[in-house]
């Protein structure tokens, strides 16, 4: 086998093992979904007057998340522990929501969060939701 042929093999199999390695690794909300939300959307999502009662910001949005049911779905938890398409959460931060417009938004419209952002959000998810 040629070298370079080895070296696309190694490089293809060190993709594979940091997925597996990323999908083992245990998410929590605290750690690694929370940052991405006080930065990307408690600016609307919090302080005194937080959108739709939805505070985002540090140390409060856990519980609003994974105890409430959202208020343009009202039949919808706003997460579902080990389903993103079952949380209105994860509909809205894909873009996939039917009612309402993608989050997060800005000043021209709706704008996705960056892939590995979502991805965290989606695996958060389906691991559970942990706190």
């Amino acid at each position: 086998m040629a070298r370079k042929d080895l070296l696309v093999i190694a490089t293809i199999g060190a993709a594979v093992a940091a997925l597996a390695v990323r999908a083992q690794t245990p998410l929590s909300y605290a750690k690694d979904v929370e940052p991405i939300f006080v930065k990307a959307c408690a600016n609307c999502h919090g302080g005194d007057n937080p959108k739709k009662g939805l505070d985002l910001s540090s140390g409060k949005g856990y519980a609003d998340l994974t105890q409430h049911k959202s208020q343009e779905s009202p039949l919808m938890a706003l997460v579902k522990p080990g389903d993103p398409a079952g949380s209105y959460l994860w509909l809205k931060v894909s873009h996939t929501a039917l009612e309402g417009r993608g989050m997060p938004r800005t000043l021209f419209g709706s704008k996705k969060l960056p892939q590995t952002e979502l991805d965290t959000v989606r695996d958060w998810i389906i691991q559970g939701a942990n706190p």
